[in-house]
């Protein structure tokens, strides 16, 4: 099941995209006061100041967390003219850019500026890395 949430201090709003997660708790470690997983809200829009978070969003490997700007609805992505791709070490292939991927019936599957893609093949959100990787010991 997708889900989305969306998390706002006023100013800046978060958007959690749940199937897009691979859990690599750089969110966590990164803004302990912003997220954390073991209080409901997972995500306290008021715990950092709005440049904290947006710095914070910004390093999401797979693209599950992204933000808009409330005064403009302006999406927080980043603007970038070529696509960049990154083997994740014993994990997934980032990429990050603005890509059309296409599902082998020739379909537009939706993506964010940067996804996180399975190459384990044990993920159940696949084409989308979902963390299966790590309990697979995936080496490569």
């Amino acid at each position: 099941m997708d889900k989305k949430k969306e998390y706002s201090n006023g100013e800046v709003t978060i958007v959690w995209k749940s199937n897009l997660c691979i859990h690599s708790t750089n969110c966590i470690s990164g803004l302990p006061n912003v997220f954390d997983m073991n209080k409901r809200p997972w995500i306290n829009a008021d715990g950092a100041t709005t440049d904290e978070m947006i710095n914070q969003v910004n390093k999401c490997p797979s693209g599950a967390l992204s933000f808009y700007l409330n005064n403009n609805k302006q999406k927080g992505e980043q603007e970038m003219s070529d696509v960049k791709i990154d083997l994740m070490e014993n994990g997934p292939i980032l990429v990050n850019g603005k890509i059309e991927l296409k599902n082998s019936k020739g379909e537009v599957i939706p993506t964010e500026t940067t996804v996180a893609l399975c190459r384990c093949g044990s993920s159940k959100n696949k084409p989308f890395c979902d963390g299966s990787h790590a309990t697979i010991d995936f080496k490569g």
